[in-house]
C-alpha cells in the first residue's frame, strides 16, 4: 500500500472519530447529575433562559461556590447540585439575561437521601425563587 493511501485512511479515520463525543457526567456543562449525586434542584418554570445558576454556601470559615455557567437552562429543565449534609445558609443566584441577576438567600438542612427543590417562576412581572413543598410552592 502506498504512503498516500495509508495517509488517506488515517486522515479519514481521524475525521470520523473526532466528531464522536461521549457523554461525560463530570463535564461542568452537564445540567443533570446521577440521582445519587445531587440533593438540591432548581427548576426553571419561567419563560426565561437561565444563562447561569450559582449556589454559594457559606460555612464557618469557608465559602463553597457551585455553578453552572452558560448552561442555558430552558423552561422545565432542572439544575442539580450536590451540597454537603447538614444545616447550611446559602444563596441562589440566577442570571436570566446579560447584566441582570436575581438572588435569594435561604437556609436549609440537607440530609442523606433527601432532595430539596426550588422553582424559578415569574410572579407579578418579577422573577422569584421559591422552595417547592409537597403541597406546591411556598413563598419563603
Amino acid at each position: 500500500m502506498s504512503f498516500i493511501k495509508k495517509f488517506s485512511i488515517i486522515l479519514i479515520s481521524l475525521t470520523l472519530f473526532s466528531g464522536c463525543e461521549g457523554k461525560n457526567s463530570d463535564s461542568p456543562n452537564n445540567k443533570t447529575l446521577n440521582d445519587e449525586e445531587y440533593n438540591l434542584t432548581i427548576t426553571n418554570n419561567s419563560p426565561l433562559f437561565l444563562k447561569s445558576v450559582v449556589v454559594t454556601v457559606d460555612e464557618k470559615d469557608d465559602t463553597h461556590i457551585n455553578s453552572q455557567i452558560d448552561s442555558n437552562i430552558n423552561v422545565g429543565e432542572v439544575a442539580k447540585f450536590r451540597i454537603k449534609n447538614g444545616n447550611h445558609s446559602f444563596k441562589i443566584t440566577l442570571n436570566p439575561k446579560k447584566n441582570y441577576s436575581v438572588s435569594k438567600e435561604v437556609s436549609d438542612k440537607f440530609e442523606q437521601g433527601k432532595v430539596i427543590n426550588y422553582q424559578v417562576e415569574i410572579d407579578r412581572n418579577e422573577v422569584t425563587i421559591n422552595k417547592q413543598t409537597d403541597n406546591g410552592t411556598s413563598g419563603e
